[in-house]
């Protein structure tokens, strides 16, 4: 139920950044390394070995023109093929033969040829590409295999050396991250077992740890025994009041004074046990019930009632016709909108206070003279850095319900009374002077 705080999130530790940095790098090096040899495989096959085959039969057709009887080209990388009938050899008689260059089914395998026929000679030369893949391999691929290699020992040397120097840095706020700080009481530094590998940063900054550590860990204990010896003065008197209470009730019968003073003392020792539960930050012990809203505020509202009628100011409660029962916390919700409807009833100056329950929210409306707002704004969210509002009876006590309302996940918001009234025509209420509070719940 109660809000998560955002800087809970995980983050990246620095070992992790260099890791992707490092694989990233090398992912698109590689990438980069196929895209390249597949553009070079498409320029050499596609183009220059198709320019070199017709430059090739070109120049035969000249040898031929100055001896008739030249020799077809035999070497390692081309060699050829020359017939004088229309019907050519066997090892072509199923091919389709083409002028230009193609690729067919050549001595067991496709090859890259050219074809031409002039003066009735039929000539095909045909390329040794298994030779050329050899070269490419030699003088192309291995030499470049072998610079990656060199490359990459080079980076895993320099991310070996990084992660030497940044890793006792990483672990170290690792453990500073993970300190329980409940039962820390009980457990050495957290730090003592991390070796910082003759890092002298990192063992400068493992001291400075260790002492704010210590410096930090002896003030919450002493916060802690501070906060048990109040509460144990604070819920010795109140024990001794309901008990006195109790006596004079058994006396004197159930009066509707003692009865009143005997629910303010439970209310006040509900009080203290909520105060301690968030200054030691366990409000996760507090038990939350299924009830209905409803019930609070009208108790709320009885024990207000001889406050609003000192003053000379009506309670008047709207209560949500379709309400259903809540898990909430009792304690803390009573602290809230009894904060909020003192301050209304100390400090407004009006005549009416109107308590609207809704599905979600509770509208809280005084018709005094409300506060002037920061910066001339007509609604303000309460929170740490807006809550120096120079009004009397809205300083400690708006921060107290700020706070409740963090631990609870709610939110709580200011309006001027004329504003809100204006942007929310729906609430029948007199559109005068004074201020309106909300209080947004899950």
């Amino acid at each position: 139920m109660f809000r998560r705080n955002k800087n809970d999130a995980n983050t990246h530790p620095l070992s992790e950044m260099f890791n992707r940095h490092y694989w990233l790098q090398i992912g698109l090096i590689a990438l980069s390394i196929i895209i390249g040899i597949a553009c070079s495989a498409w320029v050499i096959k596609g183009s220059l070995l198709k320019t070199a085959l017709e430059q090739e039969m070109d120049h035969y057709w000249m040898r031929i023109e100055r001896n008739p009887n030249a020799d077809l080209p035999d070497t390692k990388n081309l060699y050829g093929y020359r017939w004088e009938t229309e019907t050519p050899p066997m090892a072509f008689k199923h091919q389709v033969l083409k002028a230009g260059v193609h690729r067919i089914f050549v001595d067991g395998k496709e090859r890259m040829t050219v074809y031409g026929e002039q003066k009735g000679q039929h000539v095909l030369l045909v390329f040794g590409e298994s030779n050329v893949n050899k070269i490419v391999w030699m003088f192309g691929l291995a030499p470049l295999m072998f610079s990656l290699i060199v490359l990459y020992s080079f980076l895993w040397w320099s991310n070996r050396r990084a992660r030497r120097y940044f890793s006792p840095i990483t672990r170290l706020a690792n453990a500073l991250e993970h300190i329980d700080w409940a039962h820390q009481n009980k457990e050495a530094s957290p730090f003592q077992g991390i070796s910082t590998n003759g890092n002298m940063e990192a063992e400068y900054l493992k001291q400075a740890l260790e002492k704010y550590h210590q410096v930090l860990n002896d003030f919450i204990n002493r916060e802690r025994e501070f906060t048990g010896d109040v509460s144990h003065e604070l819920r010795t008197p109140l024990t001794i009041l309901k008990g006195n209470v109790q006596l004079c009730q058994s006396r004197y019968g159930n009066d509707k004074s003692l009865s009143r003073i005997s629910n303010t003392i439970e209310d006040m020792q509900l009080l203290v046990d909520t105060l301690l539960a968030i200054a030691r930050n366990t409000t996760n012990t507090l038990t939350a019930e299924q009830i209905c809203l409803s019930n609070i505020i009208s108790e709320l509202v009885s024990d207000l009632e001889s406050v609003g009628q000192t003053k000379g100011i009506e309670i008047l409660v709207q209560y949500d016709p379709h309400e259903f029962p809540r898990l909430i916390y009792p304690s803390m919700t009573k602290m809230v909108l009894s904060n909020i409807l003192r301050n209304a009833l100390n400090y407004s100056q009006g005549t009416h206070i109107h308590i609207i329950q809704r599905k979600n929210s509770i509208v809280i409306a005084d018709n005094g003279i409300g506060i002037n707002m920061p910066n001339d704004s007509k609604v303000q969210e309460l929170s740490a850095s807006q809550l120096q509002i120079k009004a009397k009876g809205h300083g400690i006590g708006l921060q107290l319900v700020q706070k409740l309302c963090n631990q609870l996940g709610w939110r709580v918001e200011l309006f001027d009374r004329q504003y809100y009234l204006n942007t929310h025509p729906h609430l029948q209420l007199e559109n005068t002077t004074g201020l309106i509070v909300v209080v947004y719940m899950n």
